[in-house]
Formats: C-alpha cells, structure tokens, sequence
C-alpha cells in the first residue's frame, strides 16, 4: 500500500472531509446572506476585533449609523429601524465568523499534520495550497462586498461571481484531494480516452454555468420574467438586446443574464445526461451515471422552481447547493479518468 492511501492519513482525510462539509455549509450560508440582502449589513473588515458582535445598544447604535451611510440604506432601505437592522445583521456576522472557524480548522490541523511529519511532498504543497486559496477567498469577499459601498447599492456581480467561483474552486481543490489520497493520485488531464476528453468539456459547461448563476443571483435576475418554458411568451424578450452589445447584453443586463441562464441550463442537462447514457458501461463512471443524471434533473428542476417562485429563500438556496453536488459529481467523474500519477507522498 502506497504512503498516500496508508491508514495514516485517516486522520488527513478526515480534515479534509470535514473541510468540505465546512465549505458546503458556507454555501448554503453564503446564499441566504445574498438573498436577504444581508451583505452590507457590515461596513468594515476587521479579521479579529470583528469576531464580537456589537454587545450593547451604544455599539449596535454606531453599526447601524454606519450602515445608514452606504448607498443600500439611503437609496433603498430608508424604512428600516434597528430590529430590521439586526435581522440583516445577524447573517453577515455569521457569514463572516462561519468563514473565521473555516480558517481555524483548516490552519490548526495543517501545523500539527506537518509537525508529526503527515504532509509530504506532493500532500504538503497541495494542503499549502488549500490554505493559500481559502485566504484568497476570504479576501475577494471583502473586495466583492466594497464595491457596494461607495457609489452603487448593491456590490458587483461581476466580484460576486469571481468570489463564488473562487469558494468553489477551493471546495474542488480540496475534493479532489480526498480523491486522491483514498483512489491514488490522477492527474487533471485525461488519459486520451473519449470520456476523459467529454468529462472535461462537461466541467467547462457546468462551470460556465455556475458564474451565470452567479451573475443571476448578483442582478437579482432571478425576479423578472417568472414564467416557464417561455419568458413572459417570449424565447427571448426584446430587452436582452438593450444594451446592442452583446457582452454587456448577455452578462450586465438583467434580462440578457437571466436569459443565457435558463436557457445553457438545457444545454447542461442534455449534456450530462447524452454524456452518463453513452458511457454508462464505461469504468469511468461505474456507479456514477444513475446519480449524476438524478442530480442534474433536480438542480433543473430547483432552477425552474426558483424562477416560478420569483427566487423562493430556501428554494435558492436549494439550487446553489444543488450546482455544488452536480459539480462534485462530475469532478469525481473527471478524477477517474485522469491520467495515473505516482502516488507517494514523500
């Protein structure tokens, strides 16, 4: 038994695990903070001090004048008092602190796993790397919720969807990881075979349809045309030619985002599901298809749901976790088709 898959790193592997399910939960977190517009909520980034909430009225005073300051009080949210304050409060404190106890349990472990000689060679860069990515997170978090500070309401959802893809790119390093400390170390490219080179194209598609989701949620394109198959009778309304740019159409209008959303969310599901029915007796996805087809029929059926509900909270949430698992699944499809690396750890 090679050292990477030795009962030694049970315990590395169970960090990991336990880093995924910290980072799925900061998803789902993430999400609710997003549409209870709770983001601004906090107008200042302070890494320690900022742990403590406000622990009197005088200090939850000085919170709330600070946030009648930004441009979403005073353009849109005049009418709120304290209690709503608080409310919006309470999701970004905990966004924030989620992400503090992430840092801690990702970092504590990492010092001790290297100082009893766990992490090597290929484990220990790849574990340096993990905490260099969540660090990065954290910090297009801040820069994501800057840009509503100053001059616009709401932050950009430009920054919005490099900091959720970034999330999910850490939550991907980390699984990816676990894949190859318990089935042996592959590589991210194929191994010339048909299903490698298609599971990657798959990837690319599923992650181009995570930003899109993300400028969605950004735009809050998810509230206008609440209607299904057709936009409001229309394949594609008038308005998503509105800017006569096609960039800015399709990923800075409301119309034209939420009009390239719902429809790659079809080239999605045919994709996966030609993909699981022509290789369903390959290897590659021995176990795989039948969940990886039911996956993607959900997470359709979520989105469809979150529109006719004009972006229902739990729904919402629901459809964002939902591109996380349809994004796990495929990379786990991805790993099995990568091509054999030498598995030593030292």
């Amino acid at each position: 038994m090679d050292r990477s898959s030795s009962p030694s790193l049970r315990p590395v592997v169970r960090w990991l695990i336990t880093g995924l399910v910290l980072i799925a939960c900061m998803v789902v977190i993430g999400g609710i903070t997003r549409l209870t517009g709770s983001g601004l909520s906090i107008t200042e980034w302070q890494p320690i001090m900022g742990a403590l909430p406000p622990l009197n009225e005088q200090e939850w005073q000085v919170a709330f004048d600070k946030y009648k300051q930004i441009p979403e009080y005073t353009l849109k949210n005049q009418h709120m008092d304290m209690g709503g304050f608080k409310g919006i409060f309470f999701w970004e404190y905990l966004h924030r602190n989620w992400g503090r106890l992430m840092g801690l349990v990702f970092i504590l472990p990492f010092a001790i796993f290297l100082q009893r000689g766990l992490l090597r060679g290929w484990l220990r860069t790849r574990s340096m790397a993990i905490l260099i990515a969540g660090a990065t997170v954290a910090a297009l978090g801040w820069f994501m919720v800057a840009s509503g500070l100053q001059d616009n309401p709401d932050v950009s959802h430009y920054r919005l969807a490099i900091h959720l893809t970034a999330a999910f790119t850490v939550f991907s390093l980390v699984f990816w990881t676990v894949l190859d400390i318990l089935s042996g170390r592959r590589s991210f490219w194929g191994d010339g075979t048909a299903v490698g080179m298609q599971a990657r194209w798959l990837l690319a598609l599923v992650l181009l349809q995570i930003v899109w989701g993300a400028f969605t949620a950004g735009l809050d394109a998810g509230r206008i045309y609440n209607t299904w198959p057709l936009m409001t009778g229309s394949f594609m309304p008038a308005n998503v030619t509105a800017f006569g740019n096609w960039w800015f159409d399709l990923s800075h209008h409301r119309d034209g985002v939420q009009f390239v959303h719902r429809n790659l969310a079809w080239v999605v599901a045919i994709a996966v599901v030609a993909f699981a029915l022509l290789n369903r007796n390959s290897k590659v996805l021995a176990g795989s298809w039948k969940p990886l087809v039911g996956l993607v029929a959900l997470q359709f059926a979520l989105g469809v749901f979150t529109i006719l509900t004009q972006v229902n909270i739990i729904l919402g949430v629901a459809h964002q976790f939902g591109a996380l698992l349809l994004l796990s699944m495929v990379l786990l499809v991805v790993h099995r088709s990568g091509r054999a690396l030498n598995a030593t750890a030292a």
